[in-house]
């Protein structure tokens, strides 16, 4: 029972169970519109592949009893990993904003949240650029996108 409580330490069961947990995740929001046949389809059939090969990897190395614990933390790693889970706490409200108020708006909000959190100066003028920097990469987004390709977007569920 330890020995499969060390595959938890490999990388390549770790990988293969993440991308197994997306695709299917992915393969349950798959629709039956003409639209959601080849990309969507295409995206899932080949997170499936990438799945089965690290875990065949994985469970090659488990009978071999060839299990590398390569996951180890070090103190220097921690500041990075908070990081990993801060923006993946933004992405989150971002997916919550763009419910809420639509592609642009949210767009918008991450921009500004990301730019500030990651930059290494936090004070009031920080985070009046990265407004400016957020307003300036939308709004060059959405004519671009609007106007030129004519990309529909998302809006409010709410709101709109």
């Amino acid at each position: 029972m330890t020995k499969f409580f060390k595959l938890f330490l490999d990388t390549d069961f770790l990988t293969g169970l993440l991308t197994l947990f997306i695709a299917s995740f992915s393969y349950a929001g798959i629709g039956d519109d003409m639209k959601d046949w080849v990309f969507p389809l295409m995206a899932c059939y080949t997170l499936f592949s990438i799945s089965a090969v690290f875990l065949i990897k994985s469970l090659i190395k488990f009978f071999q009893n060839n299990i590398e614990k390569n996951i180890i933390i070090s103190q220097e790693q921690i500041p990075s990993i908070l990081n990993v889970i801060f923006f993946s706490l933004i992405v989150f409200g971002f997916l919550f904003a763009l419910y809420v108020f639509g592609f642009w708006i949210a767009s918008l909000l991450l921009l500004w949240v990301s730019i500030s959190y990651f930059s290494i100066e936090k004070n009031v003028s920080t985070y009046i650029k990265s407004l400016i920097i957020a307003l300036i990469a939308c709004g060059v987004a959405y004519i671009v996108f609007t106007h030129i390709f004519y990309v529909p977007f998302p809006e409010s569920r709410i709101f709109g």
